[in-house]
């Protein structure tokens, strides 16, 4: 799944100009307890300087948030870990979340990670299938309870 320059969605940092929209986005009610707030996830970043944190943009809009972190200290140095991908409700089913995820890939290869991993809840559908049609191979449950999943981004 290789992800060119996509008309209309881009990635961008997030700053002071766009952290409070940001924070305040949300999916579907019934998603909310796969994944962590966007409140929650910028916390995150800020205590870990590998991380890279994503607002995700169609034209003008944002409609999304992407939390991913490079290498750190121990681990695999060739690996990065996508840790949040999400759109807001109004945002979904229109392969937008695909298309984020190749910009992601390709952002991440950039960067020089020849693997990625994720971690999903087994029983989100939506994030099972969506990962496995980018190639993603489920490695098992993990401690957490989360299925952990990698693929080489090219």
């Amino acid at each position: 799944m290789a992800g060119q320059a996509l008309p209309g969605l881009s990635l961008r940092g997030v700053d002071a100009a766009n952290i409070d929209a940001v924070r305040a986005l949300a999916p579907h009610a019934a998603q909310q307890r796969f994944i962590a707030s966007n409140a929650e996830s910028m916390a995150l970043a800020a205590e870990h300087p590998h991380m890279h944190a994503r607002a995700i943009y169609v034209e003008e809009v944002l409609a999304g948030f992407a939390l991913y972190a490079g290498p750190g200290p121990a681990g695999r140095q060739d690996t990065h870990v996508l840790y949040r991908l999400m759109l807001a409700a109004g945002w979904q089913g229109r392969g937008h979340g695909r298309r984020a995820l190749a910009l992601l890939l390709d952002e991440m290869r950039a960067r020089g990670a020849a693997r990625v991993a994720l971690y999903y809840a087994p029983d989100n559908l939506a994030a099972r299938q969506l990962y496995a049609s980018a190639g993603f191979a489920e490695m098992g449950i993990d401690a957490d309870g989360e299925m952990m999943a990698v693929r080489a981004p090219a």
